[in-house]
């Protein structure tokens, strides 16, 4: 009898990125428009994300926006809730309706500025930092640092 050997990988993804949760009742280009006025950014719709959901053959669908920033760093909004509102992009964020990406930012980049600034938009609720190392599938964000 020929015993099995069993490999265990352990995959630390690095997330060097920016995560911001954002709670906002609003549609997702009414979102955009008030983080360009305000950041002075410029946001684009981009194809969806399409996820494989639960059962086979189903997929949730989840609306992108990005921009590059002034200092070479790049911006992704993303929806977590399904567009027909049957699942999540991050299940375990259920609460959160938005995630803005920010990737490539410099050491200089001020996290608690931006934060504050988007405080102050009307339409969202609520604005927090996220530490992706704390989610379970974070590594879902990682098609944004790649493209």
């Amino acid at each position: 009898m020929s015993s099995k050997k069993v490999l265990k990988l352990d995959f630390e993804g690095a997330y060097d990125f920016l995560l911001l949760g954002l709670i906002s009742g609003f549609r997702d280009y009414k979102l955009c428009f008030e983080l360009n006025d305000l950041l002075k950014l410029n946001f684009q719709r981009r194809d969806d994300v399409i996820l494989a959901a639960g059962r086979p053959g189903s997929t949730t669908r989840h609306s992108y926006f990005d921009c590059q920033g002034g200092d070479f760093e790049t911006y992704h909004i993303l929806s977590n809730r399904d567009k027909a509102g049957t699942g999540f992009f991050i299940q375990e964020k259920k609460n959160v309706d938005f995630f803005l990406i920010i990737n490539g930012t410099s050491s200089g980049f001020n996290v608690k500025n931006l934060i504050s600034e988007i405080r102050t938009i009307d339409i969202i609720s609520g604005v927090y930092k996220l530490d992706p190392y704390d989610i379970k599938s974070a590594e879902s964000f990682l098609i944004f640092l790649e493209s």
